[in-house]
């Protein structure tokens, strides 16, 4: 029946594609104590490229020391003192790839960091994989016009649409979280300023007092002397 054919061809497609697309993503959000070093590590076993992301959402001035490490040791990316940046590099070394944030330079601020690693798939399509998409392709082409790259080209626009909106909505999120701890940072700040300012305008208040006190006193004692 066409119907059912087209049908079981248009799964076909999607469990092909979902097999080509698929890509490494990795989302952390870390605790860098004050005078210490955080690294983390990405097994890359295929040349691909990978794209890494990462914030400052809290602590101190919202900075952080950033460096990235190919597994020959070569240094890839090297950031001082940054609060945000995102970059896509090109893995051609296999190995491990090290991820490090340094707070070393700060001696009493932690960091909460939020980063983000997308990376290719490691996976290689198997060859039973590869017949059936060149039979999806054969049949669908004797059915409907439109041709199987057709499909993979709609649903690969899709799926880059939602990683993008994904994306975008994180560091939405991230930029949130960022500006809500500096606001109440900034409320802690003020409503300690004030608590000094109030401590030292009653502080004057009442030594103003004692001193306008002390000056009647002297006079009292003075015209107590005076009159026996």
């Amino acid at each position: 029946m066409p119907t059912t054919l087209v049908f079981k061809f248009l799964a076909a497609v999607i469990f092909n594609f979902v097999i080509s697309v698929h890509t490494l993503e990795v989302d952390l959000t870390v605790d860098v104590k004050p005078g210490h070093e955080e690294c983390f590590y990405e097994e890359i076993k295929k040349p691909t490229s990978f794209e890494i992301e990462y914030q400052v959402i809290d602590g101190g001035d919202l900075d952080i020391n950033f460096m990235v490490t190919s597994p020959h040791g070569r240094i890839m990316v090297s950031e001082l003192m940054k609060s945000d940046a995102v970059h896509k590099l090109d893995a051609v070394d296999l190995g491990v790839y090290k991820v490090c944030f340094d707070n070393s330079f700060s001696h009493f601020a932690r960091k909460l960091v939020f980063f983000e690693i997308i990376a290719g798939d490691d996976e290689e399509d198997e060859d039973d994989d590869k017949k059936d998409w060149k039979a999806a392709q054969e049949e669908l082409a004797s059915i409907v016009d439109m041709t199987l790259e057709d499909f993979k080209k709609l649903l690969d626009n899709v799926n880059n649409n939602l990683d993008k909106a994904r994306s975008d909505q994180q560091v939405l999120r991230n930029f949130e979280a960022r500006d809500r701890n500096t606001q109440e940072n900034n409320f802690q700040r003020v409503n300690f300023l004030s608590g000094v300012q109030v401590f030292i305008m009653l502080s004057v208040a009442l030594t103003q007092v004692l001193l306008i006190r002390s000056l009647f006193d002297d006079r009292k004692k003075v015209q107590m002397r005076a009159s026996t």
